[in-house]
């Protein structure tokens, strides 16, 4: 029998092939804490949602051996990953690539350039810097009367054309 496309008779699917690939039964799983035997059948059975709650699939998860998520990953089309498939992928991975320790070279190479990053950004702050420098200067200058020029010309000096009347 092939799986269902998607739903919670994927789901079905999925755990009633590990529970016989793992040799238990419902009531065992039950038994050591898992979802009651049922439960995945009432949730098929309701009108409404008929997703088992995040706390059930991840149980199913944790009883099945399975990557948490793969529950819910299998009710939206995927399969499940067990726990001892991703390790001996993991391992496979770095058969193929063992890691290579970096020569003295490399090291320097890639410290310099973090260095002149570090240092590139440190200059665009010095320039913002100065700039914000030049932009408070000209303000005070703005706002800060010039003590000769108001002794010069005295409080009562008028602008050209301002009427005096």
């Amino acid at each position: 029998m092939t799986a269902p496309a998607e739903g919670i008779d994927r789901l079905i699917y999925f755990v009633e092939a590990r529970l016989a690939q793992l040799k238990l039964s419902k009531q065992e799983v039950a038994r050591r804490g898992g979802p009651a035997v049922d439960t995945l059948i009432k949730a098929r059975g309701r009108k409404g949602q008929k997703t088992p709650t995040v706390s059930t699939l991840l149980l199913l998860d944790a009883l099945m051996g399975w990557q948490p998520g793969s529950a819910a990953v299998s009710m939206l089309g995927g399969r499940p990953l067990s726990l001892t498939a991703r390790r001996n992928r993991v391992i496979a991975r770095a058969q193929k690539r063992p890691l290579q320790p970096m020569g003295e070279g490399e090291i320097v190479q890639r410290l310099t350039a973090q260095l002149r990053e570090e240092l590139d950004r440190l200059e665009d702050d010095r320039a913002a810097v100065a700039r914000r420098i030049e932009l408070l200067r000209n303000v005070i200058v703005e706002l800060d009367p010039d003590e000769g020029l108001m002794a010069e010309y005295g409080d009562t000096a008028t602008l050209p054309g301002a009427d005096t009347a």
